[in-house]
């Protein structure tokens, strides 16, 4: 986590990506993520430093290491273990499942996020960008701040996960159609979020 003794370029530009992902949110004060009016002005004033392709490439590089690492976390953490206390899939008990699920996605999100940000910030970011960043009295604090603010959204969401996947496996919820459904909102929202940045920042 940054202090004020360690916070360098490569920390204040992914600060900064982190800016201009919640300049899409107009009042800074998005449920869980809200900031001060110093603080939001601060972001404002790094976001700026962020051109839309490099935006863009942040978003995508960010997705592409962030599924990898989820990946080694569900192959190196998830399925050994749930081969090793049950051998027998017809054995598997939902409970343990269940809490199996929600620590493999704290792991995956809650470590594999922020590595998967500080790669996809240190190939997007340039010597331009690099340029325009001039740190200032706070910023560590704000960073720091950003990064409390995605373990703790982390813990909640991973928290309600569980009685949430119990429920919906003791009322034997059908999710197929549900499942593929939530799936083409996230690639549209993706998109739209995506498009709408481009379109946004290009005009500035």
């Amino acid at each position: 986590m940054p202090t004020k003794h360690d916070f360098d370029k490569p920390a204040l530009a992914r600060l900064a990506f982190w800016a201009a992902n919640m300049s899409l949110v107009s009042n800074m004060s998005w449920p869980g993520f809200r900031y001060t009016k110093p603080e939001a002005a601060r972001m404002a004033d790094l976001a700026e430093a962020v051109a839309p392709g490099a935006f863009v490439r942040f978003l995508l590089i960010n997705a592409v290491v962030f599924i990898a690492l989820a990946g080694v976390v569900v192959v190196g953490f998830m399925v050994p273990i749930l081969m090793a206390l049950y051998p027998n899939p017809a054995d598997l008990q939902p409970l343990p499942f269940v809490l199996l699920l929600a620590t493999t996605a704290l792991l995956a999100i809650g470590v594999g996020l922020p590595i998967s940000m500080r790669v996809a910030a240190w190939a997007s970011a340039n010597d331009a960008m690099r340029a325009k960043l001039s740190g200032r009295p706070g910023d560590a604090e704000l960073a720091a701040k950003v990064a409390h603010q995605i373990w703790r959204m982390t813990v909640i969401m991973c928290g309600l996960l569980v009685p949430g996947v119990l429920l919906w496996i003791a009322y034997d919820i059908q999710g197929g159609p549900i499942i593929t459904l939530l799936k083409w909102l996230a690639v549209g929202l993706m998109g739209a979020s995506m498009a709408h940045a481009v379109l946004t920042r290009g005009k500035r």
